[in-house]
């Protein structure tokens, strides 16, 4: 299930008629929705994997949650700025800048302004031939972006209202949505897509720490200080404050070769002292909590100097110690 329920998250109809005008009314036209929904999943030879229920919002633009009620409970939410997915089997939640899943994330035709930026329209026959198709348009979307972990996705549509939506995955998976009690353009605010972190499960962050200006209250604080702590301890380095630099961990840091910790500062002020230039940069960043106090950060490094460039794949282990984070190890490789 938990296969079924990831391929979903990075993203699971037949038809007449202008289902892309239909789509682009939509758009235009509904501004917020609520509905019960239910999702059946068919491998390619049409055995059922998956049959679950739950209820959904969604708020232009871009704001959306999914909250799955039976026969497990799992959600995805976005508050605009961040996609959240949590998976309760292995009570872990993963968070992802909306701007950087955008075109890899189905649900977003639903609750996006822009769908023709991320996704080629076009109108398509229907192919079950039953009255109850018959009043239904159908719209294909084809992901633009490479790699999107979808095929395509099919929306059936009457009177520019979303009924039925399917995924098709990588590996000819069909994830079928249908809606019921749908209601349109009611009142939603903010606080409705606003995601609660649940106790004792481990957060994988994308995108941190290179920017934390999207972030849900309910982590500002953690991702600020997590920021804070790395920006401050890459700037140090850079402009070689050794001391500043050094202040940033812990006393009871795992030093390589088993060297003591105060003959692995002087030695490492040494190094710095003998640089002109030092120049730090990250990317692929993720911050995954262990715990309120304990965090593990993954990235990869670009160092240069005057004397050589380096890149490589980097992991620090943090902890919070009265109230400031320090650096308990640092694991190259990872």
């Amino acid at each position: 299930m938990n296969k079924l329920f990831a391929a979903f998250l990075i993203l699971s109809f037949n038809v007449f008629a202008d289902g892309v005008s239909d789509l682009n009314a939509f758009a235009n036209n509904i501004s917020s929705m609520s509905s019960e929904f239910s999702q059946v999943v068919l491998d390619k030879k049409g055995l059922k994997l998956q049959d679950v229920q739950g209820v959904m919002l969604f708020k232009r633009p871009n704001k959306f949650r999914w909250d799955y009620l039976k026969p497990y409970q799992n959600q995805i939410i976005s508050d605009g700025d961040r996609l959240y997915m949590f998976d309760q089997d292995l009570r872990q939640v993963s968070i992802n800048p909306i701007a950087k899943v955008a075109g890899s994330t189905p649900l977003l035709i639903i609750a996006g302004k822009n769908i023709e930026k991320y996704f080629t329209l076009k109108n398509i026959d229907d192919q079950s031939n039953n009255e109850e198709s018959q009043n239904i348009k159908w719209v294909e979307a084809i992901p633009k972006e490479e790699g999107a972990g979808f095929s395509k996705v099919i929306l059936g549509l009457s009177s520019n209202k979303l009924l039925v939506m399917k995924i098709v995955d990588a590996f000819e998976h069909t994830t079928t949505i249908s809606f019921k009690n749908a209601k349109y353009n009611i009142s939603l605010v903010d606080n409705d897509f606003l995601f609660k972190l649940p106790d004792g499960v481990d957060v994988v962050q994308s995108g941190a720490p290179l920017n934390a200006a999207a972030s849900s209250s309910s982590n500002k604080n953690q991702d600020s200080e997590i920021l804070t702590f790395i920006n401050d301890w890459l700037s140090a380095w850079s402009s070689k404050d050794a001391d500043l630099y050094l202040s940033k961990y812990a006393q009871d840091f795992k030093v390589p070769n088993g060297d003591s910790f105060s003959s692995w500062q002087n030695s490492r002020k040494q190094k710095i002292a003998s640089q002109v230039k030092i120049t730090i940069e990250i990317e692929e960043a993720k911050v995954i909590m262990k715990n309120e106090n304990s965090a593990r950060i993954q990235f990869k490094q670009k160092y240069t100097s005057d004397k050589f460039t380096e890149i490589s794949n980097k992991s620090l282990m943090i902890k919070k110690v009265d109230g400031k984070w320090l650096i308990q190890e640092e694991i190259l490789g990872k």
